[in-house]
């Protein structure tokens, strides 16, 4: 607009475009509100991720006491600790930006209060005084030091984590500079209103919360699952079985605790030579015979890499061929059995498959075919329940199992991890879906319920209840309306388990549309 030389009017002109920047640079009392609900919601969701995680760390201190876990436990709990280190480390630094943040925007120390709808305090504290740079590199070192704790750690997660620092397209138009660093500074914080900066920082803060969970449940897991490394050698000798029935066909598998493949082990079975395979395993297989107990000896010669000294260990395997009469009740797939799914099992009794029949005391128990039976536990059954085996219809054997609810599952939508998204992917999702990771079961759970609320991105704040797992009704309606640069929290997420028991998750799901 050209200015015109009659001073009045110059001065109405300049008055009107003044008057024009200034209602570009407010923020609605709607949006401010919106990012304080998200803020609230996240800092809920850190306080259940918290409890959830200390009940892991907790944990750690039975395992230690406990003769069969101590020695592994000795193993990952100084791990587990690094991670509860470093991740409280991350939180407090994210928690000491907000001050300061809040300083920037005229903190008054006597009411808590500032100025909420500031638009230039986070450019200048992350830009102008280059904060943003030292924030991107706080979170890239906890990411890379995180993963760097162990090597089997970084591969089983690295790609679940959900922090991400890929710079995000902006939606007012701002060009990208060529420089990653400055570039995602200033797509989070450029020209955003203090509180929704502040909003961003616990989004950071839920993102180290849910990776130290992931890294914390790994550790744990791992107290049941690894191998540990002993500095001697020992044999490991096993059978298929120590109880057979006549005629049937037993498997020793014989070789090197701890494993070096320059170490050939020279394996024997009562005098007679064993081949060993590329691994230093040896495995015979022969026919047990008739009834009775029998035993034999097992030899594992090797050269000791650390002294060069020649050694040989000895064990002596017993094991015992039982009468028709014996039963056998095992789970095809787990050692416990799950409430709501299909428990494959096999039994055998020593008798025709035709003429055994089997009961359970927690829930029900079908036959397939021949020895194949599924068990299904029933709801609210967890404990210890037991497998009655009849042969002709009279009890012939029992056995227990421990029956248990499935975990929890974890929550998408459609399938995209928490983080910065395509608005157009989010969208064309339909909406959420909870599934089992790395489960040994097909358990799919139904979603009941959950809460969607956005704000930003031109969008005013609006938390709308959704029943049932695709987006409808006003929900469905307010995700229609996202653009890039809105922020996303899905909240209070209800399931349905396999058995009919609805569960709430913990978390949320947040994402930053781009």
């Amino acid at each position: 607009m050209g200015l015109p030389k009659e001073p009045r009017q110059k001065m109405i002109n300049i008055m009107y475009l003044v008057l024009t920047a200034l209602l570009a640079l407010n923020v609605s009392a709607e949006i401010l509100n919106a990012f304080k609900v998200v803020d609230n919601s996240l800092i809920e969701s850190n306080t259940v991720l918290d409890n959830s995680t200390s009940g892991i760390y907790s944990n750690f201190e039975e395992l230690l006491k406990d003769p069969k876990t101590a020695d592994k436990a000795a193993i990952w709990k100084p791990k587990a600790d690094q991670v509860r280190k470093l991740a409280a480390e991350t939180f407090t630094v994210l928690e000491n930006y907000k001050q300061a943040l809040k300083v920037e925007s005229d903190l008054d120390e006597a009411t808590g209060t500032f100025k909420e709808d500031n638009i230039d305090a986070a450019t200048r504290y992350f830009d102008t005084k280059d904060n943003g740079k030292d924030l991107y590199a706080k979170l890239e070192e906890f990411k890379t030091r995180l993963l760097g704790i162990d090597p089997e750690m970084a591969k089983q997660i690295g790609q679940k984590l959900p922090l991400n620092l890929e710079v995000i397209k902006s939606a007012s138009g701002n060009k990208a500079t060529g420089n990653k660093i400055k570039d995602w500074v200033n797509s989070y914080f450029h020209m955003t209103p203090t509180i929704a900066a502040i909003t961003i920082l616990s989004k950071f803060q839920n993102d180290v919360k849910n990776s130290e969970n992931l890294a914390a449940t790994f550790c744990a897991s791992q107290v049941g699952s690894v191998k540990l490394i002993m500095d001697k050698f020992e044999p490991l000798v096993g059978t298929s079985s120590n109880y057979l029935m006549p005629g049937e066909e037993m498997t020793i598998v014989a070789g090197l605790g701890a494993f070096n493949s320059n170490v050939k082990p020279v394996v024997t079975i009562d005098g007679r030579s064993i081949p060993v395979n590329a691994n230093g395993v040896a495995e015979s297989k022969f026919n047990v015979g008739g009834t009775g107990t029998r035993s034999m000896n097992v030899s594992v010669s090797f050269m000791d890499p650390n002294t060069g000294e020649n050694k040989t260990i000895s064990k002596k395997i017993e094991y015992t061929v039982g009468t028709p009469s014996g039963v056998a009740v095992s789970a095809d797939k787990m050692n416990v059995l799950y409430i709501g799914v299909d428990n494959p099992v096999t039994i055998t009794a020593g008798a025709g498959s035709e003429k055994v029949s089997a009961q359970f005391s927690g829930g029900t128990i079908t036959k397939q075919s021949g020895s194949k039976y599924i068990i299904k536990p029933n709801a609210g059954m967890s404990g210890e329940h037991s497998v009655t085996v009849l042969v002709e219809g009279k009890p012939s054997g029992k056995v227990s199992f421990r029956v248990k609810q499935l975990p929890n599952p974890s929550a998408y939508v459609g399938n995209l991890k928490p983080g910065a998204v395509p608005s157009a992917s989010f969208k064309a999702m339909g909406g959420v879906i909870a599934k089992l990771e790395d489960a040994e079961f097909d358990a799919p759970f139904e979603v009941v319920s959950y809460k969607v609320g956005a704000a930003g991105g031109g969008a005013d704040f609006i938390q709308m209840d959704n029943k049932g797992s695709r987006w409808t009704g006003d929900a469905a309606a307010l995700v229609g309306r996202l653009k890039p640069g809105s922020l996303v929290a899905i909240t209070d997420i209800i399931v349905r388990d396999p058995g009919g028991k609805t569960r709430t998750l913990t978390g949320s799901l947040t994402y930053i549309l781009k």
